[in-house]
């Protein structure tokens, strides 16, 4: 099996086992499945580092990407706290 197919079937394991868990939890925030999918995202694409460049490339810009949404969930609930208003 090809490296590439590993990393996917992982990932995808992993999500689909933590949506299991949120679920059965009861966890209804979107915020809270984002930031643990964008942290496995990350620990899962540094254990696969030695993707080829192009490939490392790619999954480098998906992580900025996501990380920016991360951000944008830090922003909004800071301003939750400060100004008392929801916004998402």
């Amino acid at each position: 099996m090809r490296i590439y197919n590993r990393y996917i079937l992982w990932l995808t394991a992993l999500f689909m086992l933590t949506t299991v868990i949120l679920s059965a939890y009861g966890q209804k925030r979107l915020d809270i499945y984002f930031s643990v999918y964008l942290i496995e995202y990350l620990v899962l694409t540094l254990l696969y580092v030695y993707l080829n460049p192009r490939a490392r490339r790619v999954l480098n810009a998906v992580g900025y990407v996501l990380f920016l949404g991360f951000m944008f969930i830090v922003v909004t609930k800071v301003l939750e706290i400060l100004l008392g208003i929801r916004i998402l």
